[in-house]
């Protein structure tokens, strides 16, 4: 999976960790991906910026206790730009967690190019996209979830509302469940939305779920045609039964975190450090 070009101008391959011989996707920490992670984990600590992660022992696992790859991260809500930063750092360092991205964001500067071409790890989404281009995301997923990796996005879509609610979800999160078959772990963080020094951040890692419990389906449903009608009204139901999911949650998260210590609001231009 080769390359970072617009899938509208030709060529759809996405960046989705620098590709093996064969062109597919690595789910392996690379070393440039441990330097990455290693470098954020010295500037929170600079900071005085620390994670607690909640519920670890829903985390997918191997027979022998090893963590698994090949499920969804669904994180929500998501507030600011620390967000990725928080669910790549709380998770286990493999297999590798791979995300969407925004495409203009990536192609911004040449560093930019060149950093996200070193590191890997991300999709490039780009907007505007034909079905074809749509299509080709979803498979980009598939690709990256069959080999084992762990694909992570933010599903959330539309305007704000109050930081202890999550907004409505995107259909993408459906879609992709429903054409890997793969299990969906959402991760709740609470305390991200503002930013200073000594922020304490919460994420709390909620049971697996599958996209038939999500849409109400028996566990033997068979899986729709992709793109068909059903397979919409599906993909639709999986994104409500989420959201339905989590409500709760997001509020309890939300609320925790502002009761840890350390939360002192000192330099609270983090939050927008980036924007």
């Amino acid at each position: 999976m080769a390359g970072l070009r617009d899938p509208n101008e030709g060529s759809w391959a996405a960046s989705a960790g620098r590709p093996a011989a064969d062109g597919a996707p690595v789910v392996r920490a690379t070393a440039a991906f441990r330097i990455l992670l290693g470098g954020c984990r010295l500037i929170a600590a600079a900071l005085g910026i620390r994670i607690r992660v909640e519920g670890t022992e829903h985390l997918p696992r191997t027979a022998d206790g090893r963590p698994a790859g090949g499920w969804i991260a669904a994180g929500l809500p998501h507030r600011t730009w620390i967000d990725p930063f928080v669910v790549t750092l709380a998770l286990p360092l493999q297999p590798r967690v791979s995300w969407f991205g925004d495409g203009r964001a990536m192609f911004r500067s040449r560093w930019r190019r060149w950093a996200f071409a070193l590191v890997g790890g991300v999709v490039p989404i780009w907007p505007g996209g034909r079905r074809q281009a749509v299509d080709a995301h979803f498979d980009a997923a598939g690709r990256i979830l069959a080999a084992d990796g762990v694909f992570a996005l933010f599903p959330e879509v539309g305007p704000a509302v109050p930081v202890d609610r999550a907004r409505p979800l995107g259909g993408g999160i459906g879609y992709i469940a429903v054409r890997s078959e793969a299990p969906l772990v959402p991760l709740v963080l609470g305390g991200a939305h503002e930013l200073y020094l000594g922020r304490r951040i919460l994420l709390r890692v909620l049971p697996a779920t599958s996209w038939r419990d999500l849409a109400g389906e028996p566990p033997d449903a068979p899986t729709p045609q992709p793109g068909s009608p059903d397979e919409r009204d599906v993909a639709r139901r999986v994104t409500l039964g989420l959201h339905a999911l989590t409500i709760e949650a997001v509020a309890a998260a939300c609320r925790d975190a502002e009761r840890m210590a350390g939360n002192r609001r000192v330099w609270k231009g983090l939050t927008r450090l980036f924007h």
